[in-house]
This record gives C-alpha cells, sequence and structure tokens, in this order.
C-alpha cells in the first residue's frame, strides 16, 4: 500500500495549524511535511510544536523562496523518502482546506494514479471575498483560451497526484504563487488529464491571513498564464503589425499606379476591380508576413525541449518540418483566404477603410489561428516538448 504524504507550505502561520495538522492525520493516516519558508524568530515555537507532533516533519528554509519554492522542497523530500510509490496531498496553511475533502481527493488520485486532481472551490457565494471571485474568473477565462481546457477554480493550492508524477512537479519553473498555475500549463501541454472534486469554500476573515501580494504576485500569475501563451501573441501580434503594415503599403501603392494600363487591366474598374485590389495586398502582405510567422513559431513559440531524450535523426526532424510547412500553408491560404473576403465585406457593408476592417476581422482570426497550430500544426512539436 502506497504512503500518503501532506505538504503544507507555511510562511507565517497561525497557532491554528498545529490543531489543522491533527485533524488531518486523524482522516488520514500520512506523514505530514510541513515547510517553514522563512517565517523567521516569532513562528519557531509552532514550528517547534509541529516537529514534536508524531508523524510530522518541518523543513526550513533560511529565508522566503516562495509558495512555489517550498512546494518543490516538499516534492524533494518525499522522493528521496518514497521515490514514487506514494501519493502526495499538498494544502495550504491557513485553515481553508477541510480533512474530508482531502479524503475524497486522495479517493480520486488512487484511482486515476496519472491524473492531477484539483479540489475547485465554489465562487458563486456571498463569502467569497470580490477580490477572490474576480481574480479566479479572469484566470479561468485565459486559461481557458490558451489550453483550451476550461478549470473554474485555477488558484487552488489543494492538489492530490500519485508519485509517478513527482519528476514532472520538479522540473516545473516557477518560485512563487504563479507555480501553481504553470503546473496546470504543464498538465494541457504533457497531455496529463486533470480532474476536479468540489470542496468546501472557507474564508476566514475574508482571508485575512493570506500572503498573496495583489500586484506583485498578480503579475507572476498573469505572466504565468502568459508564458508559452504569451511567446504567440507576441509573435503573432509582431507579425499582424508586419502584415498590416505590409498591406497598407501595398493597398497604397496599387491606388496610386491602379492608371497604368497593366495593372488597370488586372484590377478593373469598380467593386470588382476594388476587391482584386485588397485581395492582391492580403495575399502578398500574408506571404511575408507568414514566412516571418512559421519561423519564430517553430523556433520559438512551439520548439522541442526535449530532456534525457535523444534527439531525433536528421531525416526525422527535416520530414517533420516539411510536414508542419505543409500544414502550416494549408492554414495560411484558408485564413488569407477568410481575411479577404471578410475585410471586402466589412469595409463595403461599414464604409470603413480596409485598413480598418483587417484589424477587426484578423483580430477575430487571432484566436482561432492559435488553437489551429498548437492542436493541428505543431501538434508532434507540443507531444516531444
Amino acid at each position: 500500500m502506497k504512503r500518503t504524504y501532506i505538504i503544507i507550505p507555511a510562511l507565517e502561520p497561525e497557532s491554528g495549524l498545529c490543531r489543522q495538522i491533527r485533524e488531518l492525520q486523524e482522516k488520514i493516516p500520512s506523514q505530514v511535511v510541513v515547510i517553514d519558508d522563512g517565517s523567521g524568530r516569532d513562528y519557531r515555537e509552532i514550528f517547534d510544536r509541529i516537529e514534536k507532533m508524531a508523524g510530522c516533519i518541518v523543513l526550513h528554509h533560511g529565508e522566503n523562496r516562495g509558495k512555489g519554492q517550498a512546494l518543490k522542497t516538499g516534492f524533494r523530500y518525499v522522493r528521496e523518502s518514497a521515490g514514487k510509490a506514494c501519493r502526495v496531498l499538498c494544502l495550504d496553511c491557513d485553515g481553508q482546506h477541510l480533512p474530508q475533502d482531502g479524503v475524497r481527493l486522495l479517493r480520486t488520485a488512487e484511482k486515476h494514479p496519472d491524473t492531477l486532481v484539483l479540489g475547485v472551490r465554489d465562487f458563486s457565494g456571498k463569502e467569497v471575498p470580490w477580490k477572490s471571485r474576480l481574480g479566479n474568473r479572469i484566470s479561468s477565462v485565459l486559461f481557458r483560451v490558451f489550453s483550451g481546457i476550461y478549470l473554474a477554480d485555477t488558484q487552488t493550492g489543494f492538489r492530490a497526484f500519485d508519485g509517478m508524477l513527482l519528476d514532472q512537479m520538479l522540473e516545473i519553473p516557477g518560485d512563487r504563487f504563479e507555480y501553481e498555475t504553470r503546473v496546470l500549463f504543464a498538465c494541457a501541454e504533457q497531455g496529463i488529464p486533470v480532474r476536479t472534486e468540489k470542496i468546501e469554500t472557507v474564508y476566514l476573515n475574508e482571508n485575512a491571513g493570506t500572503h498573496f501580494r495583489p500586484v506583485q504576485d498578480s503579475l507572476r500569475v498573469t505572466g504565468a498564464l502568459f508564458g508559452g501563451p504569451g511567446r504567440f501573441v507576441f509573435t503573432s501580434l509582431l507579425c499582424a503589425l508586419l502584415d498590416l503594415f505590409l498591406f497598407w503599403l501595398f493597398d497604397e501603392t496599387f491606388t496610386h499606379i491602379r492608371s497604368a494600363s497593366l495593372l488597370s487591366r488586372f484590377f478593373g474598374p469598380g467593386q470588382q476591380g476594388q476587391f482584386r485590389q485588397i485581395a492582391a495586398a492580403t495575399v502578398i502582405a500574408r506571404v511575408l508576413s507568414a514566412a516571418v510567422n512559421f519561423i519564430l513559431n517553430r523556433n520559438w513559440v512551439f520548439r522541442r525541449e526535449v530532456k534525457g531524450r535523444k534527439q531525433r535523426k536528421d531525416h526525422c526532424r527535416s520530414s517533420g518540418k516539411k510536414k508542419e510547412a505543409v500544414r502550416y500553408l494549408i492554414l495560411c491560404v484558408g485564413i488569407t483566404a477568410v481575411s479577404a473576403f471578410s475585410v471586402y465585406a466589412v469595409s463595403e457593408f461599414f464604409h470603413i477603410k480596409p485598413t480598418a476592417a483587417k484589424l477587426l476581422c484578423d483580430g477575430i482570426l487571432f484566436i482561432f489561428s492559435y488553437q489551429a497550430q498548437k492542436r493541428w500544426v505543431f501538434q508532434e512539436r507540443r507531444k516531444d516538448g
């Protein structure tokens, strides 16, 4: 039977932590690992009391290193003590997580050893602080957009998993609150299933005991949400600006030299000529910007990051590159066609300049392009990374 380890990162905890641990041990036979994340001398007595409790150990950080590093310290201790023959339950030290909910999370982890199990809170209640409700909804929406997975609670620290996932947890970057968000993205990228269990929502004194810093930690969590996807956003915006500039350049150029005999024959008069001019400017701008975008996405956004594996042979990598290039070309042709027709339709219907219409239409096509590249064009690259 696998042993259970309970990991509790603690920074300046209240004395109620000792009672919380006793209640946990009554419900869950386990080894409790508390990480003192640089709380200082004023809290030494609390940790000394915990160390004297049966089945408990306290690991100390000389200075505050963040929740992510505290969790990793606990994970390393578990791996050294039990290897992968264990189960892990992570929870916060503020008394918001109930023992009976921990039992359910561990049971689910036992049934699904390849799965990360989240304890999900209900944010609809009146007792939930508005900043917690707002922050969670924003992060859930962003996580859904960039990962394709909906999670009602992306910030929960109540998590359970089998020891077979310890190595992955230790490899994921992140030092503070953003680490838990990065774990979810890593699971989505690596195909690790994520299951959820509803838990009681407990907020003591409107969550006054939290050490979440509204500005610094919010920026870190947001950075995690835009971490991998953020590279795609950056390259897409960069190439979108390039595409927009090139479209404007060629559209204006064709307008000024349209009186030339060859161009006048090609474009023709009236609305038909206007459409052909927009289509030509769209195609030329898209070909040039798409070439830049493909190179950036392949070598930076969706690059392979293989650890501990032999590199593929050169001809395999070449074959993969050709396949990705063909898929990217098909996607670009489709999006270019949709962009040209939609820009013409919007500019004619709303009587606005084609450049403004293109900005609106391509903004909508952006989300589709991200998901298509992630799930289709570079899908093998994501699996290897």
